[in-house]
């Protein structure tokens, strides 16, 4: 009995390290900057998402702090390290704590409630540690973003869900 949960714990913590990575990437590759902002519009959160609705909040919420700031450290965008850090974290955490398990209404719902966190906790950081006028600029970039995240989510969440079974 020791040996599977050993097993289990230690395949859990190597498939999330790779989705760290894969959200890492995903931020980075998909990176398209955005004039008067400070920052870029990327797609990154359909791995916070899809893993927090098929591995849990906990899982999720480690994938969505660590995975994007890390993006951000590596890409310069150092003052938004700790906002994303913070935003992500709980957005993977919420999409986790919300789905209940099978239930598609229930997986959309946590992923739009993922995607208002983005909105609004960006819009909270930026007004909070840059300036008023780009946590205004930015709310129509991150709104495009937490739809398009859902949206792309959602079909991998169905397509995963009927292959993993």
């Amino acid at each position: 009995m020791q040996h599977v949960q050993t097993r289990s714990t230690t395949f859990t913590l190597v498939l999330t390290a790779v989705l760290i990575a894969l959200a890492t990437l995903l931020t980075m590759y998909t990176k398209i900057p955005v004039p008067g902002i400070r920052g870029y519009f990327n797609i990154g959160d359909v791995v916070i998402m899809t893993s927090a609705l098929l591995l849990g909040r906990k899982q999720g919420a480690y994938i969505g702090a660590i995975g994007p700031a890390l993006a951000d450290l590596i890409l310069g965008y150092i003052i938004f390290v700790p906002i994303t850090f913070v935003v992500k974290g709980i957005e993977g955490y919420l999409v986790g704590s919300l789905y209940r398990k099978d239930n598609y209404m229930s997986a959309l719902m946590a992923t739009i409630a993922g995607g208002i966190t983005i909105v609004v906790g960006y819009f909270v950081g930026e007004y909070m540690f840059m300036d008023p006028g780009v946590a205004y600029a930015g709310l129509l970039t991150n709104t495009i973003q937490a739809v398009m995240s859902v949206i792309i989510s959602m079909i991998l969440y169905v397509v995963l869900r009927r292959r993993l079974g």
